[in-house]
């Protein structure tokens, strides 16, 4: 009977103080917080885990130090929050500022077809030395030595037109690049 007793005065301790200083704690957010429903959103958060430790012993609610309790945990709340978002504004700020092509075509799912469809027209923008050098360095898994008898051309010129074939893809296909490392030029 004891235990009740004291369950219920420590109810109606709570209740007295939501009554008295949920708004004057709403009013304390609008320091740190412009919106009013955020405002008692969190306010309201703070009362509900008071009420959540009502059951456990070791938590009292008559004590001096009840007020400054909740006056510390609607202001943690509140920077917790701004901090939260923030977090999220400078996300979205560099989201924005790069917008990946999974953003920019969202419904767009690439064939294995597809890409090599783009991967050649790139190809094809280039001079015909550098495409055969690039398929037979890529695809047909030849060395530069290789490359270069079969070419009657030197090493050094092999390596030349890779790398400029390569700066291409870079250039051409820089959203995509990743994913035809993957797929094409495994080792």
């Amino acid at each position: 009977m004891e235990l009740s007793h004291l369950q219920h005065s420590k109810e109606q301790i709570f209740k007295q103080l939501y009554e008295e200083y949920y708004a004057p704690f709403c009013l304390y957010a609008k320091r740190f917080i412009d919106d009013k429903d955020t405002r008692e959103d969190i306010v309201s958060d703070v009362f509900t885990s008071i009420w959540d430790k009502l059951g456990t012993e070791s938590f009292d609610l008559q004590s001096d130090t009840a007020l400054g309790y909740i006056k510390m945990c609607v202001k943690n709340n509140c920077l917790n929050y701004l901090k939260h978002q923030e977090y999220e504004w400078n996300y979205a700020e560099i989201i924005q500022k790069k917008a990946p092509i999974y953003e920019t075509e969202a419904d767009s799912v690439y064939t294995l077809d597809e890409l090599y469809r783009m991967l050649y027209e790139t190809l094809n923008k280039l001079p015909e030395n550098y495409r055969t050098v690039f398929v037979k360095s890529f695809f047909e898994g030849k060395t530069h030595a290789e490359i270069a008898e079969e070419m009657n051309l030197s090493v050094k010129s092999i390596n030349r037109y890779k790398q400029k074939t390569m700066e291409l893809l870079r250039n051409e296909l820089k959203d995509y690049l990743p994913l035809f490392l993957l797929l094409f030029f495994r080792t």
